[in-house]
Order: C-alpha cells, then structure tokens, then sequence
C-alpha cells in the first residue's frame, strides 16, 4: 500500500529469491519516508516519553517474537536490551533520528531501522543472502550466513535483519530524508505489525515530516 507524499516513489522490492523455510513467518517488511524538522521530531519524541512505560508491557510480548526468532537463527535480538531502558524513565539519547527510532521500537516492541534514504541508490530490495555475502558494517565488515534476510540496493546489502545497517547509508547531521525499516517476525500479528508501521508514520508526521509508507508481502 502507498502514501502520497514526499518525491519520487520508494522502489520497494521483492528479491528474486523465494522466502526459504526457516523464516516461515517473516512476513512483510515496510520502509517509511519522510523529511521530518529535527526539532520538531526531538520534541515530539520527549512529548511521548511517558508513553513508553503504559506501552512495555505490550512491547515485552512483541520483543518475544523476535528473541526466539533471532536465538533460532544464532543472534540476539536487541529488543530485549533496549526495553530495559524504560523503567528508568530516562530521556532517550542521540540524534533525532535515533531518538526517533528507539521511541518507535520501545513504543512496540518491533524491530525496525532508520537509515538515510539520500544515500540508498536504486531500488531497495528484500532478499535472503548468500553464505559469505558482506557489508561494511559501522565497526566492522558483516558476514551474512546463508539465507540470511537483508536488504539491498544497487550498490550492494545496506541492512541484515539479524546484523543490523551498513555504514554507508547511516544518519548523519546532513540527513534531511529518513528512511525508517520496519521488520516482521514469525509469531507477530499483521495487526500488531500495523500498528507498529502507524506509529512511525504519526510520530513523523506530527515532526511535519509529510510520511509516506509502502510495504512488501514476502508470503
């Protein structure tokens, strides 16, 4: 489904290469982008701080359906970690675009990313890697197991599901268009999926970011 908004349309696709058996379950993928006011967008994340607390509970029960996912395939998902962050109430740290997405995460307890859509060339792409693909990882280069889901451009993986973004799309302070990935997990409702996919499109839209969403069916 698509969203009028902001320029050209987001070229989401679906990779040549079927889903295989053991991510029975990872349904849908969808990107939302905008060009939101930083200000605007720090604001509106520390005007919903509260919100994360009357949501944990929720979002322990959809962070469960990534940790088994990700202890099936041999990773850790960092859902688990990042929850711990909310009974503290501490203020969330980082760039606008971090804040932004670590609000949208812990709001829902669904993994997502946020990467700038200016640096991604070409059609962005869901496919499950070769063994030995890689990327240049923020700290190192990432190796991809086989079958491993990623995301791709023309330029080559820029996202692993389980290994998280590459270093040349990241945020930078001259970032002006986000893309925000929101990722399923086998045993997530559609409706839980939604709703998370909802609450990144209206905390971007109150930052005067004019969101559009698209989304891609894996099934």
């Amino acid at each position: 489904m698509t969203q009028p908004g902001l320029g050209p349309s987001v070229p989401t696709l679906l990779g040549r290469r079927p889903r295989p058996p053991a991510h029975t379950g990872f349904d849908r993928v969808a990107v939302v982008v905008a060009a939101p006011d930083m200000k605007r967008l720090e604001t509106a994340v520390a005007d919903h701080q509260d919100d994360l607390a009357k949501a944990a509970e929720y979002a322990h029960e959809n962070a469960k359906c990534y940790a088994d996912w990700f202890a099936h395939n041999g990773h850790t998902s960092p859902l688990s970690g990042q929850l711990e962050l909310v009974p503290d109430g501490r203020p969330l740290r980082g760039p606008a675009p971090v804040r932004a997405l670590l609000h949208c995460e812990l709001s829902h307890g669904v993994l997502m990313g946020v990467q700038d859509f200016d640096a991604v060339r070409g059609p962005m792409r869901v496919e499950f890697a070769a063994a030995g693909d890689t990327f240049a990882g923020f700290r190192s280069t990432v190796t991809c197991r086989a079958d491993e889901p990623v995301l791709r451009d023309d330029t080559g993986i820029f996202a692993s599901v389980f290994q998280g973004p590459d270093a040349r799309t990241g945020v930078t302070r001259r970032t002006e268009r986000l893309v925000f990935l929101v990722f399923d997990a086998p045993g997530l409702s559609p409706e839980r999926f939604d709703r998370a996919v909802h609450g990144v499109s209206a905390l971007l839209d109150e930052a005067g970011g004019t969101p559009r969403v698209e989304s891609v069916d894996l099934t």
